[in-house]
């Protein structure tokens, strides 16, 4: 019973702690494609619950180009990893988002997510562009004038900045680290949750504090409490 009341006593200070000192921001970047597997599964997988927990403490920054290429500065468009299809889904989503630029991190990725799981830009459906709530004609225009291909050479230009070997990359605060890439792709709320600005934040609390209860429970309730290696989580719980 003692454990579980210290659970409980770390998540409600550090709820206090976050309203007194109100949320720390990070930039998260994620550099992508719009029909690479990895780039789906990392959108809907990690960057989806991870920003649903987070979200408060994350500025995002979704650069839709990956791997393609520029041709004789975008005159002659783009050539892609993916094909022509996704040189068109990554300016469909940069014409989108563009748009979007002042709405928040979740309609943001809603408006992702929508895409990368049907492909609808890609396929040059403006399906997910109408459930976003956007003005399709200002996406056509976008498509269709120099506004896209500008676009679209902003976004190299910043994934040129990562010098990416995978796609998707992930960096925080503009900067890039192997160690960070390899377990974002993992566990992307772990992660972030490491980092100094957010380790003591009630959203990352209460999610070790899960983590560690669901540990807790996976043992039989008559089982000896020294038997329980809870240690390996005790460093994750923060009172300010």
């Amino acid at each position: 019973m003692e454990i579980c009341w210290c659970i409980v006593l770390v998540l409600v200070f550090g709820n206090l702690a976050d309203g007194v000192r109100g949320p720390h921001k990070v930039l998260l970047s994620v550099y992508y494609e719009s029909q690479c597997v990895d780039s789906k599964v990392f959108v809907l997988d990690q960057l989806r619950p991870a920003l649903l927990l987070l979200d408060k403490h994350i500025k995002l920054q979704l650069v839709p180009f990956g791997k393609s290429r520029s041709i004789n500065y975008g005159d002659d468009g783009f050539e892609c990893q993916h094909g022509p299809s996704e040189c068109l889904g990554n300016k469909v989503q940069d014409c989108a988002l563009y748009q979007m630029r002042h709405q928040s991190n979740l309609d943001q990725l809603a408006y992702v997510a929508c895409e990368m799981a049907s492909e609808a830009g890609s396929r040059g459906s403006l399906e997910c562009v109408r459930r976003a709530g956007l003005r399709t004609e200002q996406v056509e225009n976008c498509l269709k004038t120099r506004q896209g291909t500008e676009l679209q050479l902003d976004s190299e230009y910043l994934t040129l900045l990562m010098k990416p070997k995978f796609i998707p990359t992930i960096a925080v605060d503009l900067l890039f680290d192997q160690h960070v890439q390899d377990n974002a792709l993992i566990n992307l709320t772990d992660t972030l949750c490491a980092e100094p600005v957010l380790e003591k934040t009630a959203a990352c609390a209460h999610y070790y504090n899960t983590l560690a209860l669901k540990h807790l429970f996976s043992y039989p309730l008559d089982d000896e409490s020294e038997n329980i290696p809870l240690y390996k989580y005790q460093t994750y719980f923060y009172i300010d």
